[in-house]
């Protein structure tokens, strides 16, 4: 399933520009920029962190499923019964 194209640095400053052009011109605007940017910054970090998690969620699941296949394949009982009890 092809991947719908992400908007560019520059096209997501001008979906923002509405917001900032409705300040009243004594400075909050640049509040209200650097309020966004602190957040997006923020909510990139966090983006950052739940996407080297969920690799190392995922790695650790494949690792799993790798060993229950080995186990299924030599017949080992034992390998099947750790694979049905690790959850």
């Amino acid at each position: 399933m092809p991947v719908p194209d992400q908007p560019s640095s520059s096209d997501k400053t001008s979906s923002l520009s509405p917001v900032l052009n409705t300040s009243n011109g004594d400075g909050s605007e640049t509040e209200t920029t650097s309020a966004i940017l602190a957040s997006v910054k923020e909510q990139e970090l966090q983006f950052e962190r739940l996407t080297r998690e969920l690799e190392a969620e995922r790695q650790i699941v494949a690792s799993q499923l790798e060993r229950c296949k080995l186990g299924s394949e030599t017949g080992s009982m034992s390998s099947i019964s750790i694979c049905l009890h690790s959850n």
